[in-house]
């Protein structure tokens, strides 16, 4: 999942964009003098390409150089809230037989099990042929990672989407607040120290330990959110909620799969140390925390980077990136699919199979920080030996390689998004202080998740 606001653009990233342009030919002059910025309809050699997404899986700096490659698209992009969309228009839009449905709409990971149920909903990305090369979805499989690829993989074998980026994870944190509390803040030392949760737990012991009570009763705290850390935590198993059986659908095992529990005890541990503050990510306190210090770290999936960057400029170069615990760590990620009511499937093919190529993924990670689902890029220099100068140039391409690389499959099941909601509530009773025994918490979350439909 992204979540970008503002950016510094830098000037190596206009590189793919320039191979891109070389790849699919110059603008002839006929179509040059189109201009369909204005466009709201069909008609005077316009098309408008309808999107449906969250965040900003797509990311204006693409948008910009697609309008110079294809003026005569008009990419008309609409935004809400990620459960609005994919948990409640889709579904209603597909029971009615695809009325309503945009040419392009974005499906989040955790919603990945529950479409792959209704491919029928979607068009099947294996008999679409683009306009130039005449590839299929087929052709480029072999560009991305094979686990991703599976999550845009309907039951009945048909290509539902196609993946954005991958979330990654890893840990940001204020290096002169670090250097302030006496503690180790090269990245290094940073990623040594904590190299478990239980260590990371007491690393954020004794930068309690440094504050003063005045600081302690303001709210201000080592980590943003100890609730972040029960993904995590899951995300570095091989297995979540469901196992791969065999069958389609797998077999849910949330009640006796260990790493469930692991991650619970885990995130209630760090919440009875102590060591978060209580401000919710994405509110208003959460982003004017950044800037003031009000936390010293925060879990952070490569998009986050961007996100810093647009809510804390002043804080420019006393961030850093270290290894998360545990070793491995992906949060978001999302796929491109065309519904099957959509008006324009040719237009929209394009421009997904442009939009997720190699070259604009290198282009989105270093504008934007959104790392590639593409692996050949991997081993790329301009993707491994990226410094950032916002996180005291941190070689963060190399540092996120490093994490996703560690990750193994985990099947992704149909209720996957309604049991993660009703462990996080659990998590959230203990956390707050309304259930005072973790262990009756843990049976209402697993309680909740029995009515998952």
């Amino acid at each position: 999942m992204s979540r970008k606001w503002t950016s510094t653009k830098i000037t190596a990233a206009f590189a793919a964009s320039l191979i891109a342009i070389g790849a699919l030919g110059v603008i002839s002059p006929a179509r040059a003098t189109i201009d369909c910025s204005n466009a709201s309809s069909d008609g005077n050699g316009c098309t408008v390409l309808t999107v449906n997404t969250f965040g900003d899986v797509i990311e204006p700096a693409l948008v910009a150089d697609y309008k110079k490659l294809h003026p005569e698209i008009k990419l008309s992009i609409k935004k809400s809230d990620l459960d609005a969309l994919n948990g409640t228009a889709l579904y209603t839009q597909c029971a009615a037989g695809g009325a309503g449905n945009p040419d392009i709409a974005a499906i989040e990971i955790s919603y990945s099990g529950f479409w792959r149920a209704y491919p029928q909903c979607f068009t099947d990305l294996r008999t679409m042929h683009t306009s130039t090369g005449s590839k299929t979805a087929n052709d480029i499989k072999k560009d991305y990672l094979a686990w991703r690829w599976a999550q845009g993989v309907g039951y009945n074998d048909s290509v539902i989407g196609i993946p954005t980026d991958v979330g990654g994870l890893q840990v940001a944190y204020r290096w002169d607040l670090f250097k302030k509390a006496g503690l180790p803040y090269q990245r290094d030392a940073v990623s040594k120290a904590w190299d478990t949760w239980t260590k990371f737990i007491d690393f954020g012991k004794k930068y309690m330990a440094k504050l003063t009570p005045a600081q302690k009763k303001a709210n201000i705290g080592f980590l943003d959110n100890v609730g972040t850390i029960y993904a995590a935590i899951l995300n570095q198993g091989t297995a979540k909620y469901y196992q791969n059986d065999g069958t389609d659908a797998g077999k849910l095992i949330y009640k006796t799969n260990k790493q469930v529990k692991v991650g619970f005890d885990t995130t209630i541990a760090a919440g009875k140390a102590g060591i978060g503050t209580r401000i919710g990510q994405f509110s208003s306190d959460w982003n004017v925390g950044m800037t003031k210090g009000t936390f010293a770290a925060m879990l952070a999936p490569a998009w986050m980077m961007d996100y810093i960057k647009g809510q804390a400029p002043d804080t420019a170069g006393k961030w850093d990136i270290a290894n998360i615990p545990g070793g491995g760590g992906n949060q978001g990620g999302s796929q491109l699919s065309i519904p099957k009511g959509a008006k324009h499937k040719q237009e929209a093919w394009d421009f997904i199979t442009w939009y997720l190529a190699p070259a604009q993924q290198l282009k989105v990670f270093q504008i934007y920080g959104l790392f590639p689902s593409t692996p050949s890029l991997y081993t790329d220099s301009d993707l491994v030996g990226f410094k950032d100068p916002f996180f005291n140039n941190a070689q963060v391409g190399k540092i996120y390689v490093s994490g996703i690389t560690k990750l193994k499959p985990i099947f992704e099941g149909k209720l996957e998004r309604c049991i993660d909601m009703a462990m996080g509530s659990a998590i959230s009773l203990v956390v707050n202080g309304k259930e005072k025994v973790p262990a009756k918490a843990f049976a209402k979350g697993l309680s909740d998740a029995d009515k998952c439909k």
